[in-house]
C-alpha cells in the first residue's frame, strides 16, 4: 500500500498526471493478495477451491471493467469502482466462509487468541463499511467539500478499527512468558 501511495503521489505531484490508474492497479493487487491470504488461512479444501473460484471471478470482473474503461477512454480519469465494490463483496463472502469453518472447528473455544479471527474480523468490517463510499466515489463532482471530508473521515475510522483489530489480535495471540 505504501509503495502504491508513493507512486500515486509521484505521478500526481511530480509528473502532474492523473493518478487514478495507480489506484485501479492497487485494487487488482490488493484483492488478489486478500484472496491469497484467505485461501491460506482456510482449513477446508472445498472452501479453498471456492476462494479460488471467487478470486477468478474478481479477476474477470476487473479485466472486463478495465477494458471497458479503456475503450471508453476514461481509465485514467475514473476510479474502477465496479471492481472495487465487487472485490469488497467477494472478500466479504470469503470471510464469511472462513467464519463458517472457524465456528465448526475447535479454535472457536479460544477465539480471542486467534490472530486470523481478528484479522478476518477487521477486514470484514472495513470492506463492508467502504462499499457505500466506493459506490458513490465517481459521482462526487460538485459535492460540497464538507460532505467529501465527512465520507473520508468515515473511511478513516473504518481503517483505525481494522488496524486496531489487527493489533488486538497480535497482542492477544502472543505467548506469555512467565
Amino acid at each position: 500500500m505504501f509503495t502504491f501511495e508513493m507512486i500515486a503521489s509521484y505521478v500526481k505531484y511530480n509528473l502532474a498526471l492523473y493518478n487514478l490508474w495507480v489506484y485501479n492497479t492497487l485494487t487488482f493487487v490488493e484483492f488478489n493478495l486478500l484472496f491469497l491470504f484467505t485461501k491460506q488461512i482456510l482449513t477446508s479444501g472445498k472452501t479453498q477451491k471456492t476462494v479460488l473460484r471467487v478470486s477468478m471471478l474478481f479477476n474477470v470482473i476487473y479485466l472486463l471493467t478495465t477494458f471497458y474503461y479503456l475503450y471508453q477512454g476514461i481509465y485514467f480519469e475514473t476510479y474502477n469502482s465496479i471492481a472495487s465494490i465487487s472485490g469488497s463483496l467477494l472478500i466479504a463472502i470469503v470471510l464469511f466462509l472462513f467464519y463458517r469453518d472457524f465456528l465448526s472447528s475447535n479454535e472457536i473455544l479460544n477465539y480471542k487468541k486467534s490472530l486470523t479471527f481478528w484479522i478476518a474480523f477487521g477486514l470484514l468490517f472495513y470492506y463492508l463499511g467502504t462499499i457505500p463510499i466506493t459506490s458513490i466515489i465517481n459521482n462526487m463532482k460538485g459535492t460540497p467539500i464538507e460532505v467529501i471530508e465527512y465520507l473520508y473521515n468515515i473511511q478513516f475510522v473504518l481503517l483505525i478499527f481494522m488496524y486496531s483489530c489487527f493489533i488486538l489480535g497480535a497482542l492477544w495471540s502472543q505467548k506469555r512468558v512467565k
